[in-house]
């Protein structure tokens, strides 16, 4: 299984869950350009990380890994920023690399004359403007775990997971202190390239089985993310939507168990 991740985080702050499938099947993780331990190439933010960058980067992760395994099957677990990546590259008109895309709120944004679209556009605005002002440099990994952890969203995260993202996310910066793996003005980059991306007109390209899953549509905070699901699935040629009640758009550090439950019976089903 290859597993990809959010915007702003890592592969390792998914460990607790990358384990947990580990007991299944042959892990595969990776960091997008930009995050992590991962390198990225000179140029212009918006051209280095556009939507199409990090579909060229699975597909050629998915045949990097492929070229390891062999004739066994590849399944894709995608949460976010590298969801988005498998329905971008989906959307050229070829079959994804993979067996299963089990594909956790790919953010993929409505045209304007959708009703969720001003919801939409409020939500992306104040990720794009936030994630720039975000402080880069911490003393240490649990400065930042007491920092995030009253905070916003991360209040509803699963403690280990928590811990592991503030572990994952950041790198000695070589004067005793340490710093964001994903730089503030990359990860806001990312944040406004996927509000300006055409791939909702391109979902009916998507030739492949696709398995969406959804946080709660109905909470009273939702993100805009999950207001649109119900939608993206429609749009979608072969596509299915489970829902999760209770969770938002980071689910897996919500719910992991909930969402390993939910990946591994859908997989022992044979999709």
């Amino acid at each position: 299984m290859l597993v990809g991740h959010a915007n702003g985080l890592a592969a390792g702050s998914y460990a607790p869950w990358l384990r947990e499938l580990a007991r299944s099947f042959h892990v595969f993780a990776f960091d997008a350009r930009g995050h992590g331990a991962s390198l990225w190439p000179a140029g212009a933010l918006e051209e280095v990380f556009c939507v199409d960058r990090f579909a060229d980067d699975l597909a050629a992760v998915a045949e990097a890994v492929r070229a390891r395994i062999g004739a066994r099957p590849l399944h894709y677990a995608g949460h976010s920023l590298s969801a988005a990546a498998a329905v971008r590259l989906g959307a050229r008109g070829a079959p994804l690399p993979f067996a299963s895309a089990t594909l956790f709120e790919p953010p993929i944004f409505p045209p304007r004359d959708s009703p969720n679209y001003p919801e939409a556009i409020a939500q992306q605005e104040r990720l794009v403007r936030g994630s720039a002002r975000r402080q880069a440099r911490w003393t240490s990994p649990e400065a930042l775990l007491e920092f995030l952890r009253p905070r916003g969203v991360f209040r509803s995260f699963d403690p280990e997971m928590l811990a592991a993202h503030c572990r994952a996310s950041l790198k000695p910066d070589g004067a005793g202190g340490f710093v964001l793996c994903c730089p503030p003005e990359i990860e806001s980059a990312v944040f406004a390239a996927h509000r300006d991306a055409d791939t909702w007109t391109r979902l009916p390209r998507v030739a492949s089985q696709l398995h969406l899953v959804s946080g709660d549509p109905d909470a009273p905070e939702r993100d805009w993310v999950s207001g649109v699901m119900a939608a993206i699935a429609r749009r979608l040629p072969q596509a299915d939507l489970t829902v999760l009640p209770g969770t938002g758009h980071m689910m897996i550090f919500q719910q992991p168990q909930a969402c390993r439950d939910l990946l591994l019976g859908r997989l022992s089903c044979g999709m």
